[in-house]
Order: C-alpha cells, then sequence, then structure tokens
C-alpha cells in the first residue's frame, strides 16, 4: 500500500511516504474506530437501545443551545456526514426524539431540538451506553495507554480541525 510515489506535504514544498509505523497507527486507528462502532450497535441493537450515531447525535443536543442547532452545525459537531446524519435525524424524528423547528433568524433555515421524550431516552441508555464503552475500548487499554492514546488523538483533532 505504500509503495506508491512519495506524495506532496501541504503547505509545503516537501515530499515523503508514510513510514511502515505511520501506516500501520494509521490502519490500526481506522479499524479500531469502524470496530468500535459496529460493537456498539450490535450492543445497542441486542439491548433494544439507540445506535451509536443516535446516541452521539442526542448528547450533542443536549450539549447544545436550547432553542437547538443548525443541521450543518450539528452534523459538524457529531463528526458526522450530512447524508449520516439526515438518515440519524429521520429516525430520531420518527421516534419523537427529536424535532426541527424554524430558525427565527433565517426563515428558510431550521434548527434540530431534543424533545422530552428524546432527554428521557438519552437518560435511560446512558449506563448500557457507557457499558458498551468500557466493554468494547476502555477494558482493552491500561491506564497508561488511555492517557498516551487521548493525548495523541487530542493532538491530532486540534491539528485537523483548523
Amino acid at each position: 500500500m505504500n509503495s506508491l510515489s512519495t506524495q506532496p506535504i501541504p503547505g509545503t514544498h516537501k515530499k515523503r511516504k508514510l513510514s511502515p509505523a505511520e501506516l500501520r497507527a494509521w490502519i490500526a486507528f481506522m479499524r479500531a474506530g469502524l470496530a468500535m462502532t459496529r460493537a456498539m450497535d450490535r450492543d445497542a441493537e441486542a439491548t433494544g437501545r439507540l445506535l451509536f450515531s443516535e446516541h452521539h447525535i442526542l448528547v450533542t443536543l443536549s450539549e447544545g443551545p436550547a432553542e437547538g442547532i443548525r443541521p450543518t452545525d450539528l452534523a459538524e459537531r457529531a463528526a458526522l456526514t450530512k447524508s449520516g446524519l439526515t438518515r440519524a435525524i429521520d429516525r430520531l424524528e420518527a421516534q419523537h426524539f427529536i424535532e426541527r423547528r424554524p430558525c427565527p433568524s433565517d426563515a428558510r433555515g431550521q434548527l434540530i431540538v431534543m424533545t422530552a421524550p428524546g432527554r428521557r431516552v438519552l437518560r435511560r441508555s446512558a449506563p448500557e451506553h457507557f457499558r458498551s464503552i468500557a466493554r468494547n475500548f476502555a477494558d482493552h487499554l491500561t491506564d497508561r495507554e488511555i492517557d498516551v492514546v487521548t493525548a495523541a488523538l487530542e493532538r491530532v483533532a486540534a491539528a485537523t480541525s483548523r
């Protein structure tokens, strides 16, 4: 996979290949993220809870302003694609966990707001959601590894959100 010619590094005039360790780390990160999402969705389906993306959207809404969040901002905050967000919003709206309201400052826009049933389901699903995080992620790491992973991923997130 890393046999491609060297590639330009954005913002510089340099070219380089990824080292085998860098490529291995990237692949492990991608596989772990996908595996975690799938495992948490399996756990949720087995217990009749919210899917990972749905839970994450409700958490994001609960941490946002009471008047709601624009769909574009919600997609960014929840780190979902627009199509993924649309599907999740449609499911959550059908279950009456969220609602769309007109945006008071933009007649063409809308806000996504969590409803009282949405707050209840989020509160009820939290314990099993956290057990799933422990079972599928935290239980496989030492305290030191958690510190290292956290520091590294926070640094990558900060660097790529510019």
